[in-house]
């Protein structure tokens, strides 16, 4: 359940009282919900449409961010219409199916034939790392919007000056090597063809880029790359495609929308081998803080999390890498006991990942969403990551109270992925678009922070713990009568005598109605913390309500629950063993007793998953399985399917067996009576309890009317965002720096910063207050020196980079890289660099002094009588030697441009 996980969870505190007294004349109320009446959804095939729609009023916002290079072409008077909202939080790279036979470290076995796979071979995913420029992408095809990404985390975090010297080591650079890298192919291969005994080959091809080609079993070796084709990634694809080919090995070009890039790439079994490489995507739910960075890196590296190729679906192939799940369990579970093993978990863990290479990075982007200026008054957004973010639909307000959005697609389907709480909202359209517009999770991230706060929950903490052999062990008694959901009995059992935890947490719940007219209360959440035990465990071979993907990370966690007491009508108490050494607040997160689904909506779910659908006779999975249909809450036949099963559950007067003794089949008839007539009125089944409902789902248009929940129950006012968070950014005006020096000299680097303030209120000043870092990067990658700068005066921060910092450095191009943020700790810090180019000082011979003569004393006069003459020659003894040396050392320490 993706509202209980602990990285998952993030939100808001506030509860408005809402008095009125029907015996007084009633004053104007605050009104509840969200600042617009409605949000309309709509498609725009591609960027250039949807931005030109945003410039003219057609829409609201595009929920995309786009390139530099689209906006640079537009019209003068387009452009002073829009005002663009930056997503850095975003990166593209490249992963690799490695798959290939157990017993063969080259080939895969598919339908009889054999292929070999270069990209099983960890040699050839890492020289891909060289083989193209970084640097190119981002002035070429990026037009400057993003910086080079060798790895996770991203360039913006704060923490990633931990991990720049891996990419040193490793010799990464902006320009790449492609020498390097296709010596390093060519080894790789020749190692594997003398293996093969001589089913791997070259042959010569003089219309080759290479002018040769590999070939297998006498096919060429064919790379299967998917490349999207809706934004930048697909000129990035033909130009890496175009570089893998000049390294002999042929590439299958396919290019292909969202849609099919996702199914081919997650949700196929990589040993069906039905793709070689894809152009990644992502953008993180986090943004970037920095409190994550670690958890950033576990799950984009380690296979134990379900997101390396074979996705923990039972029966799939599957990638592994022992050493990375042990290390990054560690970090996940917070088996550390200081922040310094903390950082040499997280930075042995990055550096394993970047050497297996099964995913790389290239670029972190820096793109810009589209909102009408004119009509849209009032939105508040992420600081790194735009309107992918919470915030601007609860605080959006437009000129007439509607708010027209679209979404990205090639294809006439306005969603890829399926609308399910377990596996579905899995991409930005759906979560952004849909999810947090109609559900409250129980904590959000603050965008000042980053933290998780109080959203609809509020908590207390108490912690008490000793470390054993790098374990948390617990020092609080847990009460005997606390419970936990026994999956195998299914039924809650109580935890008895000598249990102890290290953390308690007790949680204030605010309820109000979900979209269909009931009432949260105790019982949702009992039933939610039941599911999510239920399926993420394995009971017994076959169990009907285990999810191995939805298990992969859970199964981990959960043991660290060590008992939950249920106190009517809105108190929970969670006793765990998850220590955050960095947050007191991610601690108490770590499980939020929340769910943002009644509870007969999630039993309805289960019911035709487990039974298969009575009137369609699907058979449904939480995720994308082949064979089998991916649940989908907005689906025509699947609503029929879930509207059926109410209609049975309640003739059978069934009542879950998480809620047996808390509900009596009276109240559970009236529940799945109030599900039942919101599917047949609605046409959908998506209910929950945000600040929005759907209205209206047309797949045919496609179109999705979002509508403003007014109800009187509902705990926060339109303004209640105005008057909690004054979101700001530091922006970097200028680096006044020198563009040469001389090594062991002193450099003086001055950067002017405004606050930008993005809500409440727009506007700007010089900054007084932001956390600014002065760095100096060699051209290999490596941080010589960082420092924090001074405030000199409103606005101009300095930093003066000594001698001893750059004396004995090798002559070249160095980078000086600033970053400003609100704070040490900010989840997004504004990055800016200039070049500098470093010499040796000119040594300046020093003349040799001519000696200076010494005075000829008088002669004595000689006794015999008569004069001796005066010799006609006199020695001058001028010694005059100049002796000049110039000595020049130009040493470039260029350990291999890549």
């Amino acid at each position: 359940m993706g509202d209980m996980k602990r990285i998952s969870s993030i939100l808001i505190l506030g509860l408005l009282a809402l008095s009125a007294f029907a015996i007084l004349p009633v004053s104007a109320q605050p009104q509840k919900g969200p600042g617009v009446d409605e949000v309309i959804i709509e498609v725009r095939a591609s960027g250039e449409v949807g931005v030109g729609d945003v410039a003219t009023g057609l829409l609201d916002a595009y929920w995309k961010s786009l390139s530099p290079a689209v906006y640079a072409g537009l019209p003068e008077d387009w452009k002073q219409n829009l005002k663009l909202i930056k997503n850095a939080g975003g990166f593209n790279g490249l992963v690799f199916n490695p798959a290939h036979d157990p017993d063969n470290p080259y080939i895969i076995t598919v339908g009889g034939k054999q292929y070999f796979n270069p990209f099983a071979i960890r040699e050839v995913r890492f020289a891909m790392n060289f083989i193209y420029s970084r640097k190119y992408i981002v002035d070429e095809i990026l037009l400057g919007g993003g910086q080079p990404m060798y790895g996770m985390p991203q360039p913006s975090n704060p923490r990633n000056s931990l991990v720049e010297d891996i990419y040193a080591e490793a010799g990464f650079s902006p320009e790449g090597d492609f020498e390097y890298g296709y010596n390093m192919i060519q080894d790789a291969l020749t190692k594997a063809a003398s293996e093969l005994g001589g089913r791997l080959e070259k042959r010569v091809d003089p219309n080759a880029p290479a002018g040769f080609w590999w070939y297998f079993d006498g096919e060429p070796v064919t790379v299967t790359f998917l490349i999207r084709i809706e934004d930048e990634r697909h000129e990035m694809g033909l130009y890496i495609a175009d570089q893998i080919e000049k390294c002999g090995i042929k590439v299958e070009r396919r290019e292909i929308t969202f849609a099919e890039g996702i199914r081919l790439t997650y949700y196929t079994d990589p040993k069906d081998y039905l793709w070689n490489i894809y152009t990644e995507g992502w953008s993180l739910g986090q943004g970037i803080n920095p409190l994550y960075y670690a958890d950033y890196a576990v799950i984009f590296y380690a296979p134990f999390i379900g997101l390396m190729p074979g996705y923990q679906e039972e029966g799939w192939w599957q990638y592994e890498n022992d050493t990375l799940d042990e290390i990054g369990l560690k970090i996940w579970l917070r088996q550390v006991e200081s922040m310094d093993e903390f950082h040499e978990l997280a930075h042995e863990v990055v550096r394993l990942g970047v050497y297996e290479a099964v995913r790389i990075y290239i670029v972190e982007t820096w793109e810009y969403f589209p909102v009408n200026k004119e009509r849209v008054t009032r939105i508040a957004y992420d600081p790194a990551r735009g309107l992918w973010s919470e915030w601007p639909l609860y605080t959006t307000k437009t000129t007439d109270g509607t708010f027209r959005i679209a979404v990205e697609s090639a294809q006439p389907a306005m969603f890829t992925e399926a609308l399910n709480p377990i596996g579905g909202f899995g991409d930005v359209y759906t979560m952004y678009g849909v999810y947090v517009a109609i559900t409250d999770d129980g904590t959000e991230s603050s965008p000042v922070t980053g933290e998780p706060e109080p959203y609809r929950v509020n908590w207390t903490m108490e912690k008490k713990y000793h470390y054993e052999d790098g374990q948390v062990v617990g020092e609080i008694d847990v009460p005997p009568y606390a419970v936990m959901y026994d999956t195998l009995a299914n039924e809650w059992v109580e935890v008895g005598e000598g249990v102890k935890a290290a953390v308690k947490v007790v949680f204030n719940l605010t309820f109000s109605k979900f979209h269909h007219g009931v009432w949260e209360d105790m019982n949702d959440i009992r039933y939610a913390i039941a599911h999510t035990f239920e399926w993420a465990t394995l009971d017994e071979p076959g169990d009907r309500k285990y999810d191995a993907r939805y298990a992969s990370d859970l199964q981990q966690t959960l043991p660290l629950i060590k008992g939950f007491v249920f106190r009517e009508p809105n108190v929970v108490e969670v006793y765990h063993d998850f220590i955050e050494i960095q947050s007191d607040a991610v601690t108490a997160t770590f499980f939020v007793p929340w769910t943002a689904w009644p509870w007969e909506l999630w039993e309805a779910m289960d019911w035709i998953i487990v039974n298969n659908g009575s009137v369609t006779g699907n058979t449904y999975s939480w995720n994308k399985v082949e064979g089998k249909e991916w649940l989908n809450l907005i689906t025509e036949d699947h609503v029929r399917d879930l509207i059926a099963a109410l209609e049975e559950m309640r003739n059978r007067r069934h009542v879950p067996d998480a809620l047996k003794g808390f509900v009596d089949p009276v109240k559970a008839i009236a529940r799945y009576n109030a599900a039942e007539r919101w599917g047949r009125e609605k046409g959908h089944m998506l209910i929950s309890n945000g600040p929005f409902y759907v209205e209206t789902y047309d797949p045919i248009r496609p179109y999705m009317l979002l509508k403003a929940f007014r109800d009187p129950s509902y705990p926060f006012t339109s303004d209640y965002w105005y008057y909690k968070y004054r979101v700001v950014r530091e922006v970097i005006e200028k680096i006044d720096a020198p563009v040469s020096a001389t090594t062991g000299s002193d450099i003086t680097v001055k950067v002017n910063v405004i606050e930008v303030e993005e809500f409440p209120e727009a506007g700007e000043a010089p900054s007084e207050t932001a956390y600014v870092t002065v760095s100096l990067v060699s051209p290999e990658g490596r941080t010589v020196f960082s420092e924090v700068a001074s405030l000199v005066e409103p606005g101009v921060f300095q930093v003066t980079i000594p001698g001893s910092a750059t004396e004995g450095l090798a002559e070249g191009s160095y980078t000086i890289k600033v970053s400003a943020a609100t704070h040490e700790m900010a989840p997004y810090a504004e990055v800016a660099t200039q070049e500098i180019v470093l010499t040796a000082p000119v040594v300046t011979p020093t003349p040799t002094p001519s000696p200076t003569p010494s005075p000829t004393p008088s002669p004595t006069p000689s006794p015999t009588p008569s004069p001796t003459p005066a010799p006609k020659t006199k020695l001058y003894i001028a010694a005059g030697i100049v002796i000049i040396i110039i000595v020049v050392v130009a040493v470039f320490l260029l350990t291999r441009k890549k």
